[in-house]
Formats: structure tokens, C-alpha cells, sequence
């Protein structure tokens, strides 16, 4: 069995649920900058993402299903393909995994 390449991104903005509720830690309350795994494996995936806040808390958020970050990733690709290239930068400064 092989684990899936998940990229994990710090999302300089607030973000949002798919229900449309801004998305905070649930032990300190900290909307920004949340860490987001992202799995373009995942793109049809209705299981919850996995976040991070900068104060190291990880839990899977339910209100954002892992098909949105995936779709996401898969937009910034098709937008910019050059940030091909910088994943394993991205992955060596975030993470790849939970």
C-alpha cells in the first residue's frame, strides 16, 4: 500500500467550510495562517481535510471536505503549471505528511 503525496500549504487568508463558516482551531481559536493538506488524489474525496494552526494543533475539519483543497491544487496547476516544479519545495518547507 502506498501513501498518498499530500502537500501541506499555509493559507495566508481565512478560509471557509463548505457550509460557509470561517474555519478556526478548535483548542485556541486561530483562523490564520491554517495549514491545509492537500491530495490531488482526493479530489472526489467527501472524507474531512487534516489542518494545522501555527500553534502545532492538528484535527480533521469536517465542514471542508479533502475534494476542495484538492480542487484547489488542481486549479493553481491548470492556472499556473510552472508551480509544478515548486512542490517539492513547497513539501520540503511545509511537509508532506500529517
Amino acid at each position: 500500500m502506498s501513501v498518498p503525496a499530500v502537500l501541506r500549504w499555509a493559507m495566508p487568508w481565512p478560509i471557509s467550510g463548505g457550509n460557509g463558516q470561517r474555519i478556526a482551531c478548535p483548542q485556541c481559536d486561530i483562523t490564520v495562517p491554517l495549514v491545509v493538506a492537500m491530495d490531488l488524489d482526493a479530489i472526489d474525496s467527501q472524507e474531512p481535510s487534516w489542518l494545522t494552526c501555527p500553534s502545532g494543533h492538528a484535527w480533521a475539519e469536517a465542514s471542508l471536505p479533502t475534494a476542495l483543497p484538492a480542487q484547489f491544487l488542481a486549479d493553481l496547476l491548470d492556472a499556473e503549471p510552472g508551480l509544478l516544479g515548486s512542490l517539492d519545495v513547497l513539501r520540503r518547507e511545509y511537509g508532506g505528511d500529517l
